[in-house]
């Protein structure tokens, strides 16, 4: 069954080109009002817009994929979660927060190595993914490497105070 919804899914998605979430035009403002905001508030409020675009990978198909990965990951299932995402981040290379998604649940099933490496490419694609820079510290501070941990911290509170 996974294997059929997977096939169908990519069949689908050669029909509709992608669009990336990372560029869209909207970002460079509310970047800019995230870094001059003074309260939690209304930080909170353009973070969930920034989360929002991201989330939008311009295809149906994509955007339940990822629920549905969300969802098995919510119910422990996260063989699941896993297949599901493999087959986005195959399907969308250039999807950055189908990279991020992956990564999270990679950390939490403790393949950090496999996790730092989705988290990179996600960055490569959007440089102000301020969530893999969190990821990417506490990763870093776990394996004791208390340098780059801060320096990941750093960058993401620049992006995200």
């Amino acid at each position: 069954m996974r294997l059929l919804m997977a096939a169908l899914a990519i069949a689908t998605l050669a029909l509709f080109p992608a669009r990336a979430d990372h560029n869209d035009p909207r970002l460079a403002r509310l970047f800019a009002q995230l870094g001059a905001v003074r309260t939690a508030p209304e930080a909170a409020a353009l973070e969930g817009q920034i989360m929002a675009i991201w989330t939008r990978s311009g295809s149906d198909t994509v955007d339940v994929l990822i629920d549905r990965a969300q969802t098995a990951v919510a119910a422990q299932d996260f063989a699941t979660a896993k297949t599901l995402l493999d087959v986005i981040v195959e399907m969308r290379p250039g999807y950055a927060q189908a990279w991020f998604r992956r990564a999270e649940l990679l950390a939490a099933m403790d393949s950090q190595q496999e996790a730092a490496a989705d988290l990179e490419k996600a960055l490569e694609l959007e440089p102000r993914h301020f969530g893999a820079l969190v990821i990417i510290g506490r990763i870093a501070d776990a394996a004791g490497d208390k340098r780059a941990a801060l320096a990941a911290f750093r960058r993401a509170v620049a992006l995200n105070p």
